[in-house]
């Protein structure tokens, strides 16, 4: 999924989303009132367009609207079609148009023949009339220069968090009327008025990371219109919407798993295969201790490394295995600039060290930071936090002490959320109503992001819902024809996986060099 990170980036797209098309599509046409037509977004060149107005404010349903964009892939057996699948990619944040682009990789040829594949931008995001903080870049941007990913000083700390309540204020200044309904109870409204314009009678839905909440809030909301619902790399949604500070001290908690899962996986695998095998965890401690006390210059990682560098770039790496090679050689040659004293083998030492970004940077309009904007505007109105600023440094203490890669990240990750306008929209539970179909939820055992337990919570919180386990590394579900054929099995016939059912990865996390 796009921009793996826990921290300003939390959106969760699956691999190739945003890779080049090339995906054989039918001609536009009108369909149950949406009104399609050829996308004239280069990125989407060879799709199917629309939009669609829904209510701005449910509560009132005759008021204001705003816009849904949408782009489709038809069906390719159009005569044996049985409907439409929606997709989301998560976040909160996520625009989800440009999944179409890699429908290939999300399901199976005979899933293409028969479904409309559908991406949407969520309310406020992307192409739906996207919420706007600032009136400029270079205003957003100046606030997160001030930020901090790990803010260790008193200093960072205070830029920290009065930054993060100085962009919640850009936010209730600017955002304008669509801020106060940004919720995921309204996402899935939106979505049961898509799945009436696409003349469905019950929706088909995929939905990744931040995606299974708004398919849980959907399933509780409209459970009667639920045909076969995909939830995969799963929130606890009681946790995340009733104690989202527990929330985070787990994910903070995943994302440690995870790496101690990457560290020993490389040991195992050898120098050939890991290159940095060989005390794989002592040595990943030793480098973010010693980044922890400052920045080092160092000419073969290409220029100054911070503490943020690191933590941007191993929790990215977390996200999918096949990364995972070619990080353990930066890694390395982080270790022998920064810790070791020496040199690394040439072959290593022409790798730079990633740089963390200042801000998402995931936008292609004229503003790029509407991602980070409507990340905010949703958790903010799903959840609560503390409302005062000066708790997040005990907070983050205590985080630490049980997560000392990720926890501090995770404790700041949303303090903009203490200074945010009250918004008592949202939608909490409760999560066990009785759906007309199963519900399909799917997890890797080690996801970092979304861990496994929470897809056992979602599992036991949902009315109707059976749990498929990938035993495998990475944020939401790859490499597994055995995924793959069971996504096939219940979209098309509404079949479940036996109770207990695991399937493997094909893909090892440190491959053999032949």
């Amino acid at each position: 999924m796009t921009l793996a990170r826990p921290l300003r980036r939390a959106l969760a797209v699956p691999a190739g989303v945003l890779l080049a098309l090339g995906v054989a599509v039918a001609p536009a046409a009108a369909t149950a009132g949406l009104q399609w037509a050829a996308c004239t977004e280069a990125a989407l060149a060879g799709f199917d367009c629309a939009t669609r107005e829904v209510p701005l404010d449910y509560d009132k349903p005759r008021g204001a609207t705003t816009t849904i964009a949408l782009a489709r892939r038809p069906a390719d057996d159009p005569a044996h079609k049985i409907g439409t699948i929606f997709l989301n990619p998560g976040g909160p944040g996520g625009a989800g148009r440009g999944m179409v682009t890699a429908a290939p990789r999300i399901v199976a040829p005979d899933v293409l023949a028969r479904f409309d594949l559908v991406g949407f931008d969520p309310r406020g995001i992307g192409a739906s009339d996207p919420v706007q903080c600032f009136p400029t870049d270079a205003e957003a941007a100046a606030l997160f220069a001030r930020m901090k990913i790990v803010p260790l000083s008193k200093p960072e700390i205070n830029s920290t968090i009065q930054a993060n309540l100085a962009y919640a204020d850009g936010c209730a200044r600017n955002a304008g009327p669509l801020l106060e309904h940004m919720s995921t109870l309204n996402v899935a409204k939106d979505l049961d008025q898509l799945r009436a314009a696409v003349g469905d009678r019950q929706l088909n839905y995929i939905g990744y990371s931040y995606g299974t909440l708004i398919g849980a809030t959907y399933a509780n909301l409209f459970p009667g219109n639920v045909r076969a619902v995909i939830i995969d790399g799963n929130v606890d949604p009681d946790q995340r919407t009733n104690h989202r500070m527990d929330n985070k001290f787990e994910r903070a908690g995943g994302f440690e798993i995870v790496l101690g899962g990457f560290l020993a996986e490389c040991d195992k695998a050898g120098v050939a295969s890991c290159a940095f095998a060989g005390g794989a965890r002592t040595k990943f401690d030793a480098l973010r201790d010693r980044l922890r006390q400052g920045p080092v210059d160092v000419p073969d990682l290409g220029g100054t490394v911070t503490i943020d560098d690191l933590t941007d770039f191993i929790s990215g790496t977390m996200y999918n295995i096949a990364s995972w090679p070619s990080a353990a050689v930066t890694l390395q040659v982080a270790y022998d600039g920064i810790v070791g004293g020496g040199t690394a083998p040439a072959a290593l030492a022409a790798r730079p060290f990633p740089k963390a970004q200042p801000g998402p940077g995931w936008s292609a309009d004229d503003y790029a930071f509407n991602g980070n904007d409507s990340f905010l505007a949703v958790n903010c109105a799903d959840t609560r936090v503390p409302r005062d600023p000066g708790a997040y440094p005990r907070i983050a203490a205590d985080f630490e002490r049980a997560s000392p890669t990720f926890g501090r990240a995770e404790a700041f990750g949303e303090v903009a959320c203490a200074n945010w306008p009250r918004i008592t929209e949202r939608y909490h539970g409760p999560w066990n109503a009785r759906t007309a179909k199963t519900v399909l939820v799917v997890n890797p055992t080690f996801d970092p992001a979304t861990r496994y337990d929470f897809a056992e919570r979602m599992t036991g919180e949902l009315g109707n819902a059976r749990l498929l386990t990938l035993d495998g590394y990475g944020h939401t579900t790859r490499y597994s024809a055995c995924i793959t054929g069971w996504y096939s099995r219940y979209l098309i016939d509404g079949a479940l996986p036996p109770v207990g059912t695991h399937c493997t990865q094909d893909r090892a996390p440190f491959p053999a060099v032949s």
